[in-house]
């Protein structure tokens, strides 16, 4: 699903590069802007979470680096006195996901930091369009749908460095290194304290997204399978 990805198997794996062809995903054409006030009033009723918050997407372990982003919500928090941003995680218990809530509670973030499970469709369409800025710390993705569904909902995302995810998000994104919390902070704040980069981002963000298309998916998937046929 990305060059990162394709990279990976050739080097690993040492399949020959023409024998891999990168097909792209996208986001489903379900997730596009909301009108805001009313969707972030119905998630805050849902959820009985703050209607200011910060959502992270994903399943809850180690992989997806959330401790490294509860370090530097804390940094929000104590350093830069961020204190009525709260920060959501929507995402199934993965392996390892106790070392998630133990370091919520080392670092006192337990009334500020709102887990709400593994949540439907249409419940995570609005919870992406209803956050101040959406945050992927992930230390390896092979393609990356959350940022790409945020930007699709009109959110502006802050994401690693790393793997595919600036062949994924472009320039509509910002980006810091996964290993370093103080960092991430900062882009973070960045998008809450900034109205004009917020704007940018998100009109960036509206555009990137829309450049990625499951018809396009499927039609290069389709046109694969015909030239395998025609050859064999």
């Amino acid at each position: 699903p990305s060059q990162s990805t394709k990279n990976d198997v050739i080097g690993q794996l040492g399949v020959p590069e023409s024998k891999i062809s990168v097909i792209y995903e996208a986001a489903a054409a379900l997730y596009r802007p909301l009108p805001l006030a009313e969707t972030r009033a119905a998630v805050s009723r849902r959820f009985s979470v703050p209607t200011n918050y910060i959502l992270f997407v994903s399943t809850i372990e180690p992989r997806k680096n959330i401790g490294g982003l509860l370090q530097a919500f804390h940094h929000l928090r104590t350093k830069y006195n961020l204190t009525e941003t709260a920060l959501v995680l929507a995402g199934k218990q993965g392996w390892l996901y106790e070392k998630v809530y133990e370091t919520v509670a080392e670092l006192g973030l337990q009334d500020s930091t709102f887990f709400v499970g593994r949540v439907s469709d249409e419940e995570l369409h609005q919870l992406y369009v209803g956050a101040r800025c959406h945050v992927h710390p992930a230390f390896y993705e092979g393609f990356g749908l959350p940022p790409l569904e945020a930007m699709a909902c009109g959110t502006p995302t802050v994401v690693s460095n790393t793997s595919s995810l600036p062949e994924v998000v472009g320039d509509a994104a910002l980006m810091f290194d996964p290993s370093d919390w103080e960092e991430m902070a900062v882009a973070i704040r960045r998008l809450l304290v900034d109205a004009d980069l917020h704007a940018e981002m998100r009109q960036k963000g509206m555009q990137r997204a829309a450049i990625f298309s499951w018809s396009r998916a499927a039609a290069e998937t389709l046109f694969l399978i015909q030239w395998w046929e025609l050859r064999h």
